[in-house]
């Protein structure tokens, strides 16, 4: 899993009169909490922020906040943001330490499509988890969970205690349904028109 380097400043007011006039400067106010540590009040330069996010993409990354001299790695917890332009307004960082836990959720990536035998049946594929919660220590955590379909035909369902990562606790019902592989819609119309 990758580590992002991200300059901070530490906020001196806070309060949404503060927050708003921040935004207003091209600051995006953040706060920063973890086990054992005091929480940290910061500002986040906008564009900074926005290229880390691009940069990231989709994957499940350690951010490294560096202020004053100092550094704090993180884990990205909430991206909060305007319901009507949809910038981001406020960032809530997971503080963590090499040998502690941490619980985050991991992006699923689904590989092997085009040699699929379900898809080129014409099966469509349903993901029912885009995501999945597990806990583990940071330099376990993958940037994403992948799960190859190549070998999956029409009706073949991907559980969550099918998927194998080392020294990684799913903190999702073993049982939940990751995928599947359902049969083409217009035979099932067929079908249900024949009966």
């Amino acid at each position: 899993m990758k580590t992002y380097k991200l300059k901070v400043k530490l906020r001196e007011n806070l309060g949404s009169s503060s927050a708003k006039k921040y935004r207003k400067e091209g600051f995006i106010p953040a706060v920063a909490y973890g086990l054992s540590e005091k929480n940290l009040h910061l500002l986040i330069n906008e564009m900074d922020f926005y290229k880390l996010l691009k940069e990231i993409g989709d994957e499940t990354a350690i951010v490294e906040l560096e202020y004053n001299g100092n550094t704090k790695k993180s884990f990205i917890q909430e991206i909060q943001r305007d319901i009507i332009t949809g910038k981001v307004i406020h960032v809530d960082f997971h503080i963590v330490h090499e040998r502690e836990k941490v619980s985050v959720s991991v992006p699923v990536v689904v590989k092997g499509q085009e040699n699929s035998p379900g898809i080129k049946k014409g099966g469509i594929l349903e993901v029912h988890l885009h995501s999945i919660d597990i806990k583990a220590f940071p330099e376990n955590i993958p940037g994403h969970i992948e799960i190859d379909i190549s070998n999956l035909d029409i009706g073949s369902v991907i559980h969550v205690s099918d998927i194998k990562i080392e020294n990684v606790e799913f903190e999702e019902d073993m049982d939940e349904v990751v995928l599947s592989i359902i049969p083409p819609r217009v035979e099932t119309e067929t079908q249900t028109e024949q009966k």
